[in-house]
């Protein structure tokens, strides 16, 4: 009687058993939805890849799809219009230059080739690119140009790893993606039916397995966020809860950055972006050096830069066209490794990538081009290869850092406790900001990097108000020697000055050093530097008892400057055609060391600290009988004051040899262009003329070099002459 309740009991278990198994595997099927989608058959089963758990710089080159014929471009450009059509038509852009052209190992190409699909992956892999980034283009409910990218999913080439960005402007006959009358494709984005069709579209390319992501998602760049405007938060919150339905862990939308605006767009607020890109030139112009302090306004904020830029294949007739005319390899790859150390100092979380976004492959329409040219063969592939193995000699992440700062902190606490060797005054302006070429910051850095470790340094701004990131640049820094003094004012304490204004405020701190810079009390020896400074590691040496005696009053550096190369007497007794060749000889010593009567600078002078003191503060009148015992240090022991050639150089700019002293130096390229086209009349600093002056600016020669650019000869033995005039007018006027 007992068995059959048991019996029944079985039964039940056995169905119930049954029931949860196929339910189980109903769920399982259901939600799997790679089963769903139909990839091509070259493509592998999706799935999530492990997040990273270490820091990388990651670059990325967009690759433009504008070089083959199809449909649209016959129907709105012409018969067979690709943009070959536009770069053959220009051969000179307004500054005299040729614009730059394929190599023939590459020619004309078509981009929709097997042969030139894959020679591009194997072009970025070999100069350093981790992936690509193809220009998207989809308007109101379909894609246009698309061909290459849905190639690539069927034969796997460019094997690269890839992202897609969505240029979602309107084309127009302008090539400026501007809304108007010249529109000859709108952009529309409509509602949630037409979004889905979109992102239906960019599935199969999601769920690639070379597919980039970050932090387990789908990484995709929306270029042009303004114009998407407030449709864009419900539409990318939309894609979000599609990527993880469609089981790809999520997605990032990347918003480019247009402009320098700290607070980015007005849709920005309320919805953050989840990541922000760079993109040259919509970020900081045209001008390389300025770039790279371009700040950070979201949590996951990848760089950017440009190659080169020049549209005048795209606007012959118009006159809108524009150019960087100093673009060279060269400069380019020290521009990168400022670009790698400022993305090392300041790094996405931990767990996201540092994507590195580079425009581009192949923007020949824009002269804008890493592949091999004409003009600079294959310069910038190899640019990008040095700048790379350079950052990885010079610059470390935090995770280093802050292991090699718990070390040094231990060092810190002994060297604080001791008297200085040297208390460094560093007179900071606008000049010495992160947006310029000679920052405050790697002057800092330069100190740092001392062999000899016991001294003192207190930034002194100048009270022009505009050195805007001097702060961050001293939390950066993590150095309890180094401190910032506000100067006081002629009223407070007991500043006095007898000097030069340019000396005035660092007068007020040296009189009462001891109230305003206690870790400079008693130290041995006094340096006045300019922000921009940089000194050699053993340049401290000099101050070491080993090395010189104790009663030195002055010791004396090595120093290559401004005024060193102008006058340094190989340059001086030069030929026209020969001066730039010279200059980029890496064996000519651009040094020089100040003796008595020689021009004396602050910046290459140990001053004895305690004998300033006694004697009294007018540094102004240096060398004075004062200050009898001069001591040289070795020629080793160098600062570079006044951005001298071989900083220039390494700051990714150029260097100007003009027979006009002012004109001669480092020299950015939007203000190099500005000052020649805006020069004015004047005396011996402007030289008389009116107009413009890029006409006499030899601009083949920096095409071919890179470093240095100069004037034509004409214009050079007509300069040389108004100097020589005008020095003697000088000398004649008393």
């Amino acid at each position: 009687m007992l068995l059959y309740p048991n019996r029944f009991a079985q039964k039940v278990a056995i169905l119930i058993f049954i029931l949860t198994c196929t339910s189980l595997w109903y769920l399982r099927d259901t939600s799997n939805t790679f089963t769903q989608e139909v990839l091509p058959a070259t493509v592998a089963a999706h799935h999530i890849p492990k997040v990273s758990r270490h820091y990388s710089i990651k670059p990325l080159a967009y690759i433009f799809p504008q070089y083959y014929i199809f449909e649209d471009n016959n129907r709105l450009h012409g018969e067979n219009f690709t943009e070959w059509v536009n770069v053959r038509q220009v051969t000179h852009n307004q500054f005299g230059q040729e614009t730059i052209r394929p190599h023939d190992s590459i020619g004309y190409y078509n981009g929709l080739e097997f042969a030139t699909r894959k020679r591009h992956g194997a072009f970025l892999r070999n100069n350093g690119f981790y992936g690509a980034v193809f220009h998207h283009y989809w308007f109101d409910g379909r894609p246009v140009m698309e061909h290459i990218i849905e190639a690539m999913l069927k034969d796997g080439e460019p094997d690269i790893p890839f992202m897609l960005s969505w240029a979602n402007e309107p084309w127009s006959k302008r090539w400026d993606g501007s809304d108007g009358k010249d529109v000859l494709i709108a952009q529309k984005y409509r509602l949630q039916e037409a979004w889905r069709k979109h992102f239906n579209w960019l599935l199969p390319f999601f769920k690639h397995p070379k597919y980039i992501r970050s932090e387990g998602k789908v990484q995709f760049v929306v270029y042009h966020p303004s114009h998407v405007g407030n449709i864009g938060a419900p539409m990318y919150a939309a894609w979000r809860q599609w990527a993880i339905e469609e089981g790809l862990g999520g997605i990032d939308i990347i918003e480019t950055r247009w402009g320098q605006d700290p607070h980015g767009l007005p849709q920005w607020d309320g919805h953050p972006p989840d990541a922000i890109n760079e993109f040259q030139p919509h970020v900081a112009g045209l001008d390389h050096a300025k770039f790279s302090a371009t700040k950070r306004i979201s949590r996951v904020y990848h760089r950017g830069t440009m190659v080169c830029w020049d549209t005048s294949p795209r606007h012959k007739t118009d006159g809108r066209a524009t150019a960087q005319p100093m673009c060279h390899p060269k400069t380019w790859k020290w521009h990168l490794v400022e670009m790698f150390r400022t993305i090392k100092a300041d790094p996405n979380p931990i767990n996201a990538e540092n994507f590195f976004f580079v425009n581009a492959l192949n923007e020949w329409g824009e002269g804008n081009s890493l592949e091999p040219s004409v003009q600079f063969g294959f310069g910038y592939g190899n640019a990008m290869k040095e700048a790379i193995a350079i950052s990885e000699k010079e610059h470390v992440w935090p995770d280093k850092t802050t292991e090699i700062s718990l070390d040094r902190d231990i060092q810190m606490q002994r060297v604080m406790n001791q008297t200085a060797d040297v208390c460094v005054l560093v007179q900071a302006s606008s000049k010495n900001a992160g947006d310029q070429p000679f920052k405050l910051s790697a002057m800092l850095r330069s100190l740092q990097a001392q062999k000899i470790q016991n001294w003192r340094a207190a930034v002194v701004p100048k009270q022009d108000g505009k050195l805007w990131d001097l702060d961050s640049i001293l939390i950066q820094a993590l150095d309890p020697r180094i401190t910032r003094i506000d100067a006081p004012k002629k009223t407070d304490l007991n500043a006095t000055s007898n000097g030069p204004n340019e000396y005035e405020a660092i007068y007020r701190v040296i009189s009462n050093l001891t109230e305003l810079v206690p870790s400079c009390a008693g130290a041995r020896y006094l340096l006045v530097a300019d922000g921009g400074d940089l000194y050699e590691p053993t340049a401290f040496d000099a101050v070491s008892g080993d090395q010189v005696g104790p009663k030195a009053d002055l010791i004396r550096l090595a120093i290559e400057s401004k005024h060193t190369v102008f006058n340094h007497p190989r340059l001086q007794n030069s030929s026209w055609d020969s001066r730039c060749s010279l200059l980029e000889n890496e064996t000519l010593d651009l040094s020089a060391v100040s003796h008595p009567p020689a021009p004396f600078s602050l910046s290459a002078t140990f001053i004895s600290l305690p004998r300033l003191l006694s004697t009294g503060l007018d540094i102004s009148s240096f060398p004075t009988t004062s200050f009898q015992s001069f001591t040289q240090a070795s020629s080793t022991a160098k600062v570079y004051h006044d951005h001298p050639y071989s900083l220039c150089v390494k700051s990714g700019n150029f260097w100007f040899d003009s027979p006009n002293y002012e004109e001669t130096g480092c020299w950015t390229a939007s203000d190099f262009v500005e000052k020649m086209e805006k020069r004015d009349k004047g005396n011996i600093g402007k030289l008389k003329s009116e107009g413009k002056r890029l006409g006499e600016v030899d601009f083949g020669y920096q095409r071919q070099k890179g470093v240095c650019v100069r004037y034509k000869q004409e214009a050079y033995l007509k300069a040389r002459a108004e100097v020589e005039k005008q020095k003697l007018e000088l000398k004649k006027d008393g």
